[in-house]
C-alpha cells in the first residue's frame, strides 16, 4: 500500500476539518434568545406525552422560533444548525416530521444543498441569533408536522 494521501479522492469527514467551521461567524452581538418560561412547557398531560414523538419536537421548536421573531429587531434572525454523528453540520432550511420518531432535515452543508433522514436521538440542533443586514430578505426556516407546514 502506498503512504502517499491522495488528496483527489477524501471522504467528506475527512475534507472537513474543525477550522473551516466558521459557525458563529455572525451572531448578532446585541440580542439574546429569549427564555422559554417554565409555564409554556409540557402545560397538559398529553403534551407530557407526546414530546417523545418526532412531531412533538418539531411543532416546540417552530413556536420557540416564532417567539424568538417576534422580539427580535430588523437586522437580527434565528438560525438552526444540526449537528450529526461525526460532527456534520446542516444550515436548516426546513425540518420535516418523516415518522413517529424521524425527522428529515433540509438545508445546506459547506455550502451544498442536502437533505439527512435521521432518527431524532441522533440529531442536536443549535439555535442563535444571526445578525443579517436590514436590506437582506428575511430567511425564513420551515416546519412539516403531520403533513402541515409552516415558516417561521
Amino acid at each position: 500500500m502506498n503512504d502517499n494521501t491522495n488528496d483527489t479522492y477524501q471522504t467528506i469527514i475527512q475534507q472537513r476539518q474543525p477550522q473551516d467551521i466558521e459557525l458563529f461567524h455572525n451572531v448578532h452581538p446585541d440580542v439574546k434568545p429569549p427564555k422559554t418560561e417554565l409555564e409554556d412547557l409540557y402545560t397538559a398531560h398529553q403534551e407530557i406525552n407526546d414530546y417523545r414523538s418526532a412531531g412533538e419536537f418539531i411543532r416546540s421548536l417552530a413556536r420557540t422560533i416564532k417567539r424568538w421573531r417576534q422580539q427580535m429587531p430588523k437586522d437580527a434572525e434565528p438560525t438552526i444548525v444540526a449537528i450529526l454523528n461525526g460532527g456534520l453540520q446542516i444550515q436548516v432550511s426546513r425540518l420535516v416530521q418523516e415518522s413517529f420518531h424521524g425527522i428529515r432535515i433540509e438545508g445546506t452543508a459547506g455550502g451544498n444543498p442536502c437533505m439527512v433522514l435521521a432518527h431524532q436521538n441522533n440529531v442536536e440542533l443549535l439555535c442563535y441569533v444571526q445578525k443579517v443586514r436590514e436590506e437582506e430578505p428575511e430567511r425564513r426556516i420551515g416546519f412539516v408536522i403531520e403533513g402541515k407546514e409552516t415558516e417561521e
